[in-house]
């Protein structure tokens, strides 16, 4: 039997690893250079944020934009969290109290989660009242109780639970060291857009996970709404072009600020797409009160008292039958006088009502 004599074979080149950002912050201390070009991004952060914060919306025209933003801010975080597509529809079914199919239950948890992280950023981030170490701490554990929390937090008073929660947080000491980097620069710790910047940045290091991003996520939004860049609590980064730009982190933009701490050209790339996601969301804004302003005053004038808390106790629970709404009010009016109220809301498309007699219930209608 013959054997034949094969030709030895070439080894093979290696692969060249792809570079990856460091998972700790720089030894070295950070640092940047105020230069004329990041001075000027910030200013036009600050002007476009000026155009936005002078815009006036009816009251259910401003609900309309706040739940819009809310659902997409919700379905980007379960989108950045690794869970693969989901749709707004999807989000509306599950703020609403509803169960998706078997096949979508992580999709659906997870967008829980990020429902309760949304609403804490937005309930924190009241003007001049920027995150600390241990907003950050309770944003990660949000992430973490899963439904145990959702059960606690939907349809009861969401302040004192979330404040509660927050005080019993013990903060990473790597994140405590950022927090104090920042809050000990004059500029970083009085300038929104900086401080946005640098914590993104820094606990994107530091939690390197798909799962953990929403918490980041979370952090940016309270920052900007604290600082007046997001006034009305309507911006979306993700929305455009720009603001996906400005949530990039490539070593191209980064390997300055991972390896040697030094942050001026991440500062700059940050401002710069900032500004121009601002200027795209101030021309959708203007349009939509372009809208408004051609309506009849009678489909934009202020709602009373009743309206108002009918509308927000539906938007509370997601769903809500006539008897709950009357426990609800603080005021209860008979009940004949709550079922005309929300005939009207339903016919002014503001409700929509499923069921019929004793099983009707209410929720907030599909453009909101």
């Amino acid at each position: 039997m013959s054997t034949r004599r094969t030709k030895p074979e070439k080894p093979r080149p290696a692969r060249a690893s792809i570079p990856t950002r460091p998972e700790v912050l720089p030894e070295d201390p950070l640092h940047y250079d105020l230069k004329p070009a990041l001075v000027r991004h910030l200013t036009w952060v600050h002007h476009n944020a000026g155009r936005v914060a002078g815009m006036r919306f009816s009251h259910y025209g401003h609900k309309r934009l706040e739940t819009q933003a809310h659902k997409r801010r919700v379905a980007y975080m379960v989108i950045r969290a690794g869970h693969g597509s989901v749709t707004i529809d999807e989000v509306t079914r599950v703020l609403a109290g509803d169960l998706l199919p078997p096949r979508r239950r992580l999709v659906q948890d997870f967008t829980r989660k990020a429902a309760v992280l949304c609403e804490a950023a937005r309930q924190f981030g009241r003007p001049g009242e920027p995150t600390t170490p241990e907003t950050f701490a309770t944003y990660l554990d949000f992430l973490q109780q899963g439904t145990t929390l959702w059960s606690r937090f939907a349809g009861q008073s969401k302040e004192r639970l979330l404040e509660m929660h927050r005080g019993s947080i013990e903060p990473p000491v790597a994140v405590v060291r950022l927090y104090d980097w920042i809050n000990g620069d004059d500029l970083v710790a009085e300038e929104p857009v900086l401080r946005a910047a640098t914590l993104y940045w820094g606990l994107s290091l530091l939690y390197h996970h798909d799962y953990e991003r929403p918490a980041i996520d979370a952090v940016v939004d309270h920052e900007l709404r604290a600082g007046g860049v997001d006034p009305h609590g309507l911006l979306v980064l993700p929305d455009s072009e720009f603001g996906a730009s400005a949530l990039q982190l490539s070593l191209t933009v980064t390997s300055a600020a991972d390896y040697r701490g030094e942050l001026t050209g991440y500062y700059e790339h940050f401002a710069f797409d900032l500004g121009r996601a601002l200027a795209a969301h101030n021309e959708k804004l203007m349009t939509f009160q372009d809208s408004e302003d051609r309506l009849p005053w009678l489909m934009v004038r202020p709602p009373d008292d009743l309206d108002r808390q009918i509308f927000e106790i539906i938007e509370r629970r997601g769903s809500a039958r006539a008897q709950e709404i009357l426990a609800d009010v603080p005021d209860p009016p008979p009940l004949r006088t709550l079922q005309r109220r929300l005939q009207r809301l339903c016919k002014d498309g503001l409700l929509t009502k499923h069921g019929a007699r004793k099983f009707a219930f209410y929720r907030l209608a599909e453009h909101f």
